[in-house]
């Protein structure tokens, strides 16, 4: 059993790093995320428990931290499903996003070398990946310049109510045809976000950064309300 030390430190204590079901949640949700697991999947607490080789309490536990998470809803009788973003849950997404992502563009003003590099480094991988178009690299790349951007504004809890949004924005990218898509456009819209923030430009940033979501969020609305049409509006 752990000690007190006289001066309030804790002795003997020994912690792993990250938590079986931490582990489980996070295989599971890069699995949601890559559409590996398709959104209407039942994920089946009893057989996901003996496949992985994990207690049934452990899966029921990675499966709540999901549904926080915001990609599973757990139903009566159903179970948990993995959740299938509607034209609604699209609209309130970049309802979300327009709210903080110009602060973000405001607050670069004070945004130190490191910070800017980061944000750069975002670019950096997308012009790899779309390279290679390689859209599940172009994806992660995309969201981690906008989660950085984020971080300007210096909030730990921000950054993770963000990631969660980005969760659910990923999530309704994996039904995305991308055959009609230009790698190049999407490389040069966040090149030139970049460089607006670079060059203090921010009121530019924030009218392009704008008309860059209100494009997406169009184009995801129509995907979203497409598959619903497609499969009948349920989960």
């Amino acid at each position: 059993m752990p000690a007190t030390g006289s001066d309030g430190s804790v002795q003997d204590l020994r912690i792993t790093r990250s938590s079986a079901v931490d582990q489980v949640a996070e295989a599971v949700r890069e699995m949601i995320l890559r559409g590996e697991l398709a959104p209407g999947t039942r994920l089946r607490e009893v057989q996901m428990a003996e496949s992985i080789g994990i207690s049934r309490n452990t899966a029921r536990d990675a499966v709540r931290v999901l549904a926080r998470q915001g990609l599973v809803t757990r139903a009566m009788h159903r179970g948990a499903v993995v959740v299938r973003l509607t034209e609604r849950d699209v609209v309130d997404v970049f309802r979300v996003r327009r709210a903080i992502e110009p602060q973000a563009v405001e607050a670069s003003v004070d945004a130190s070398q490191d910070q800017l590099a980061g944000l750069e480094e975002g670019v950096s991988r997308l012009e790899r990946a779309a390279e290679e178009v390689d859209w599940e690299r172009m994806v992660e790349a995309d969201c981690l310049f906008h989660l950085r951007l984020v971080g300007f504004i210096g909030s730990p809890r921000l950054d993770r109510f963000y990631d969660t949004i980005q969760g659910e924005l990923r999530l309704c990218l994996t039904i995305v045809d991308r055959d009609e898509d230009d790698p190049d456009e999407l490389v040069a819209e966040h090149r030139e976000l970049f460089d607006l923030i670079a060059a203090g430009e921010r009121d530019r940033c924030v009218e392009r950064l704008n008309e860059c979501m209100a494009g997406t969020e169009l184009r995801l609305r129509r995907i979203a309300r497409r598959w619903d049409e497609l499969h009948g509006g349920g989960t």
